[in-house]
């Protein structure tokens, strides 16, 4: 057989690839232009998003193909294409069912006819997501949020981290960032500096750095940020804030800036979480110390991987209500009736929430027949989904719920309720010592404070003190573009700084099974 990958994509197109023994399917086709702007969980098996029907040879499936597809569709060739390799095959590839939409605005009016000279570029690279701003004289004139466009060679830190130990793919992932920077800068002319706030992962991998010391346990930072970084002919010269620890890094900086900087900084002793593919945890004791972790989160705060996930976004739910009908759904903003429905993080943070109160959910995450008449006719929507429990959500959409989802949000919770119960622990502090708790990243966006309280995220003490803060990365980007004060105090964090590690605990996989229950484990 001819040594040939070919694809007939849903367009027409026929693409005549050569196979890899580095690559699986889906990275293969993502970087010859499938999946673009495509939540995908990149290996996990989870999504659904990378599927594909291979036409002859179909590889024997596996079992996360088994739950995912009906066996007619089995025994015609559909398999998830990042659980295989990219062996020579004829394989068609279908239209994507989910796409996330790059969102801007307009350059406000003052603005739109006469740029001036000195604009500057802030972005807040994260592992799942990308937003950026362009400034004058630290004012934001036009802003705008997209998929990190690397999500396709992995889906949280540690995969990524794996496909940029080669340097070769580490310049591949590099230059998926900096053309689509280029691009952005298009929109403007010329950028005088760019300020970019990431997780180290991001960064070092951004800055084409030798990322072993990230990848494996002694972990060590490649460079401590805090330095202005070229990042190619075509890009402005670029300043990284200082990280702090191997996994709490330039963008925990910028958000501890942003609170620093703003017109209410938070009275210590506070405790500052940054929620996304990995949670970075800040519990500030004084002006002069800072105790800083991290715990690996995975990305279904940022809708991915998740049955129904999708980024923030237009048409994306964010939230429920049961109402005498059933589910009621409210939206980020008006759905395309022709998009194809999703929730966010926060959305399903929500729904959990409410299940939870009706009694459709229980505290150790299995369905329920519903304490009231409302949600035990809820429940009888309980049914079963390629074999497993799922909630049938009667939105007219196919939207479910199954187990596995709620077992990934269950995650999430053990990993924040472990991080702030050892931060807690550390300081000598209960959670009624804090005066406020302050959330950043993906959740802290859109969450309400009463659904963490319901799931067991936050103990109910600190509801009344906790506020969602949105990017602080971003917003202390912006802030770092034109604030030599700013900068000073970054680079003097560090020193100010220890580090509690949590994930090498000889008890990290005790404490985090006895916090797989939605409900505040102290």
């Amino acid at each position: 057989m001819q040594n040939i990958l070919t694809i007939k994509v849903h367009d027409g197109t026929v693409l005549e690839l050569t196979p890899s023994s580095e690559l699986n399917l889906a990275q293969l086709l993502f970087l010859n232009g499938a999946f673009t702007g495509v939540p995908l969980c990149s290996g996990m098996g989870r999504c659904g998003l990378c599927k594909v029907q291979f036409e002859s040879d179909a590889p024997a499936p596996l079992k996360e193909e088994l739950r995912t597809f009906s066996a007619a569709e089995i025994e015609s060739g559909w398999r998830l294409s990042c659980l295989h390799k990219a062996r020579s095959a004829n394989v068609y590839l279908p239209e994507p069912e989910r796409v996330v939409p790059k969102i801007s605005g307009n350059i406000i009016g003052k603005f739109a006819s006469n740029l001036p000279e000195n604009i500057c570029l802030a972005v807040d690279l994260g592992t799942t997501g990308m937003q950026w701003a362009f400034t004058v004289s630290g004012e934001i004139i036009l802003s705008g949020q997209e998929l990190n466009p690397q999500i396709g060679l992995g889906s949280e830190v540690m995969s990524r981290l794996a496909f940029a130990q080669k340097p070769k793919q580490c310049k591949i992932l590099s230059d998926l960032v900096t053309k689509r920077l280029v691009s952005i800068i298009e929109q403007t002319g010329p950028v005088k500096e760019m300020v970019i706030a990431g997780n180290p992962s991001m960064m070092s991998i951004l800055a084409q750095e030798n990322v072993e010391g990230l990848s494996s346990a002694p972990y060590s930072l490649p460079s401590c940020g805090g330095e202005i970084i070229s990042l190619g002919k075509n890009l402005p010269q670029t300043y990284v804030p200082n990280h702090l620890a191997p996994f709490v890094g330039a963008d925990i900086t910028a958000g501890i800036v942003a609170l620093n900087f703003s017109k209410n900084v938070p009275e210590s002793p506070y405790l500052f979480a940054d929620l996304g593919t990995n949670g970075e945890f800040v519990l500030c004791l004084s002006p002069d110390e800072y105790i800083v972790s991290s715990v690996p989160m995975g990305p279904a705060l940022e809708g991915v991987g998740l049955t129904n996930g999708r980024t923030a976004g237009p048409g994306a739910i964010s939230s429920f209500t049961l109402t005498p009908a059933g589910l009621s759904p409210s939206f980020i903003s008006e759905p395309d009736k022709t998009a194809v429905p999703g929730i966010t993080g926060t959305g399903y943070l929500s729904l959990c929430s409410l299940l939870l109160k009706s009694g459709v959910l229980t505290r150790e995450g299995q369905f329920s027949r519903g304490n009231t008449p409302l949600a035990a006719r809820l429940a009888r929507n309980i049914t079963q989904h390629k074999g497993s429990p799922a909630l049938d959500l009667g939105l007219n959409s196919e939207l479910l719920l199954p187990a596995s989802d709620i077992e990934e949000i269950l995650k999430v919770k053990a990993a924040f309720n472990l991080a702030m119960t050892a931060l807690l622990d550390k300081a000598d502090l209960s959670p009624s010592s804090l005066n406020s708790v302050i959330l950043g990243g993906a959740m802290g966006q859109h969450v309400n404070i009463n659904d963490l309280v319901t799931t067991g995220f936050i103990p109910a003490e600190t509801g009344p003190i906790t506020r969602a803060a949105g990017n602080t990365s971003l917003a202390g980007a912006v802030i770092l573009t034109n604030n030599k004060n700013a900068r000073d105090f970054a680079s003097s964090l560090p020193a100010l700084t220890s580090v509690l590690e949590l994930a090498g605990g000889q008890d990290f996989g005790q404490k985090f099974l006895e916090r797989m229950i939605f409900q505040y484990v102290y």
